[in-house]
């Protein structure tokens, strides 16, 4: 939170430093930085950029890891689909389960959502995806892993109330951060209907594509959100409270082919019983 120590950091002076992110917000049309005399802090606008550009620069490792994958015909490449939300929260300890179990297996790891991964096994762009339960195309085969009970999330001064139909009475005046449904339509009709359940027509202030943006703009206190609990549990932030609903889905594995290779054979299996721990753990 330096200009100073940035122009260090970047090999340049601190004046070009000081146009180029001026220029920046001249094209956002919005101020990243609020600059105090004491220093500078990110403005909310700047943060959501900065969760943003994180999430494409994570996107562009994921493609390059693919790439050599590709390169190395000794390593077997699986391509994986996965829920946004799960894919910075429950998946990596089963991804890294799968690399000390099956060295030989690289995952090609592709974040989308339940609509575009079964788009995405039809065509071959993927070999298998994490998705949620519905689909209902007959040509694909569909194995539940676990539960998904969604909650609603807020900052954590904003409502005291524990009861699921007070906490959202309480908090249906203050924006809520809904789930793009041009990206997850699926979602965001799920969550539209459990808003409905309770007699709400949420104020929508902000659409976001992903759990990170969502959970992130909850905990600077934007607004109120209904997400995935496995979302919350494993990406849990300050500042950011949770009431749960009795509303669940089903999350799985799905994929096509009638006759599995060995490596989707060891990868379903090992996928299989990572869930089946986490659901015992939980229990206990």
């Amino acid at each position: 939170m330096s200009f100073s120590k940035a122009a260090e950091e970047l090999h340049i002076s601190q004046p070009p430093l000081s146009r180029q992110i001026k220029e920046l917000e001249r094209e956002l049309g919005a101020s990243l930085f609020d600059r105090k005399a004491k220093g500078i802090e990110l403005t909310k606008a700047g943060e959501y950029l900065k969760i943003e550009a994180q999430r494409i620069l994570d996107s562009i490792d994921l493609v390059a890891q693919a790439v050599k994958g590709i390169a190395d015909p000794k390593i077997k490449t699986l391509r994986v689909g996965c829920v946004n939300f799960l894919m910075y929260s429950i998946l990596p300890p089963l991804f890294e389960i799968v690399r000390e179990r099956a060295p030989d297996i690289r995952l090609e790891l592709s974040a989308m959502f339940t609509e575009a991964q079964e788009k995405a096994i039809h065509s071959g762009a993927i070999d298998l995806g994490f998705v949620r339960s519905w689909i209902k195309d007959e040509k694909l085969t569909f194995e539940p892993l676990s539960e998904e009970r969604l909650a609603v999330i807020f900052p954590s001064p904003a409502s005291a109330e524990t009861d699921p139909a007070r906490c959202i009475e309480s908090l249906r005046d203050s924006a809520f951060i809904a789930i793009s449904p041009t990206t997850a339509p699926g979602l965001a009709e799920k969550v539209r209907s459990v808003c409905e359940e309770y007699g709400c027509v949420p104020n929508v202030g902000y659409i976001c594509s992903d759990a990170y943006s969502i959970m992130k703009l909850v905990s600077t206190g934007l607004g109120w959100s209904i997400v995935p609990d496995l979302a919350y549990r494993d990406m849990s932030m300050a500042g950011v409270s949770i009431v749960m609903l009795p509303q669940s889905m089903v999350l799985g594995l799905c994929y096509a082919k009638p006759v599995l290779s060995d490596s989707e054979k060891r990868f379903i299996e090992l996928a299989k019983a990572y869930f089946s721990d986490r659901a015992r753990d939980a229990r206990s």
